[in-house]
């Protein structure tokens, strides 16, 4: 994954995070905003696991990144 796209992750995940706030404190949609909140951890999830390959594979043009 490039930077570009651990910065979508973030800025999604974000977003849903304070929809799902805002959501749950309106007293409305209260499954709603526990499936936006799941899946924003779910993002951050995703993005630490592809920063944690990026560091195992190294940087391009050295070992498996570069293949």
């Amino acid at each position: 994954m490039d930077e570009t796209t651990f910065e979508q992750l973030s800025t999604i995940s974000q977003h849903l995070h304070k929809r799902a706030l805002a959501l749950s404190h309106q007293g409305k949609d209260a499954d709603l905003a526990m499936l936006m909140s799941a899946q924003a951890v779910t993002m951050e999830a995703v993005k630490s696991l592809g920063e944690t390959l990026n560091k195992i594979n190294g940087p391009l043009g050295l070992g498996a990144a570069g293949d």
